[in-house]
């Protein structure tokens, strides 16, 4: 191990070791039933367990192999939550996790300040793999994992004692030459956006294409859009054509829409079937541009109107297919809300 690098500084942060004076605020957001609600530890959680996490670190400047090590992140003096480091006795293994006061949610200060500490452990100390658990209902932590570039490894079911019962576990994880390349992903718009044929030679490349896990509620993996596209289900005893196109990004693979074909005469507008954006690719304006480049080609083509449906939740497409055009119908289609575009 290298000289230390704590206390820590990003863009807003301080991240450094606990200290006496965090007690008070560390006792009150681990028993907020906002913070706690999903959070491993036993509630209520008393303030001399806080006093006794606070001693452990007081003759600490690092992260220690084989012991764990809590965090805090500080904001203009004051603590507004913590990070955990489990590094393995050999360094090349790290688990985190993480807790944020609930005045201090929806700022992206949890990912910045564990953005820091992931890259410490890579850079620094030459970690090589970097692990996160959670429970299956924990979204929102799944989401900050996922900004940090780990992927979705595995579902344990009943497999973590939590409160009294048996609970389910997620468990995410990267190399660190994932999060070498996730940092190093291209983040601007792609000059060119461009809808091209999937072929034998080309497949591939967008088969591998994958959303984030947490966003498999509102995205089909591409397998399942492929064996959709194989075996359609009839709709109202009509067959379904599907028509299936990547979306090139500089020439790179970077997303895939496939749409329902006119079913019969008195559905003659194309249904927005699947439409998805690589992981490494979104935020980059691609999505809107390749939508837009589908609507042109409709349009084309003599279509007036297009449909599309989706699942109304947080976290959901919604606001993204509102702001391309879309308006929602009053109408239900099993689950999903149904909107329709005028082109």
């Amino acid at each position: 191990m290298t000289d230390t690098a704590y206390p820590l500084q990003t863009d807003r942060l301080v991240v450094r070791m606990l200290r006496e004076d965090d007690i008070d605020v560390l006792t009150a957001y681990r028993n907020d039933p906002q913070v706690s609600a999903l959070q491993d530890w036993e509630l209520p959680y008393p303030r001399e367990r806080a006093e006794r996490l606070v001693a452990a670190h007081a003759d600490r400047d690092d992260v220690l192999p084989g012991q764990g090590t809590q965090l805090g992140i500080e904001l203009d003096g004051q603590l507004i939550g913590d990070i955990y480091v489990g590094l393995d006795e050999h360094v090349g293994i790290a688990e985190i996790g993480f807790s944020l006061a609930a005045a201090h949610h929806g700022k992206g200060y949890a990912v910045e300040a564990a953005s820091a500490v992931v890259d410490d452990l890579v850079d620094r100390l030459g970690v090589h793999r970097l692990v996160g658990e959670l429970s299956a209902d924990n979204l929102a932590s799944a989401r900050l994992l996922e900004r940090l570039g780990m992927t979705f490894e595995h579902f344990a079911e009943k497999s973590f004692w939590w409160r009294g019962a048996w609970d389910d576990n997620l468990h995410y994880s990267m190399t660190a030459d994932d999060r070498r390349a996730w940092r190093d992903r291209p983040l601007t718009p792609p000059a060119e956006v461009r809808l091209v044929e999937l072929t034998h030679e080309n497949v591939w490349g967008y088969r591998r294409l994958r959303t984030h896990r947490s966003q498999e509620r509102f995205v089909a993996t591409m397998d399942q859009s492929f064996v959709d596209a194989l075996f359609p289900e009839p709709e109202d005893g009509h067959p379904v054509v599907a028509v299936l196109r990547g979306i090139e990004a500089d020439g790179e693979p970077a997303g895939f829409v496939m749409w329902a074909d006119a079913i019969n005469e008195g559905t003659p507008d194309p249904y927005l079937w699947r439409y998805l954006i690589d992981r490494r690719h979104q935020g980059r304006g691609i999505g809107r541009r390749a939508l837009d480049l589908w609507f042109e080609d409709l349009r084309a083509a003599g279509h007036t109107a297009v449909e599309a449906s989706w699942v109304q939740a947080p976290g959901g497409p919604e606001p993204f297919y509102l702001k391309a055009g879309f308006a929602l119908t009053g109408e239900m289609d099993d689950d999903e809300a149904v909107a329709r575009r005028e082109l």
